[in-house]
């Protein structure tokens, strides 16, 4: 059975914001050390401060996107969930 596009960004937007909740949620939970540090620290990628400016408005423009760990874990787990069933 085919699926579209539509569904599998959602999935993988689906799984970033379950990854993103398990990371914010246990990622205090566990004592410091290596296995905190490997599954809940966050990459933070993207750009800051893009001023668009129309003279009357003014827009300001950021975007980031931090991933981590559980963040990737839990994208793969929701897509194959998608494809299993």
């Amino acid at each position: 059975m085919r699926r579209g596009r539509g569904l599998l960004i959602l999935s993988i937007l689906i799984g970033a914001v379950i990854g993103s909740a398990i990371t914010y949620i246990f990622g205090g939970l566990f004592p410091s050390g290596p296995v905190r540090s490997f599954f809940f620290k966050s990459l933070s990628i993207g750009f800051d401060g893009l001023k668009i400016s129309l003279g009357f408005l003014i827009f300001t423009l950021s975007l980031w996107f931090k991933i981590s760990i559980m963040t990737i874990i839990s994208v793969f787990v929701v897509v194959y969930l998608l494809r299993k069933y």
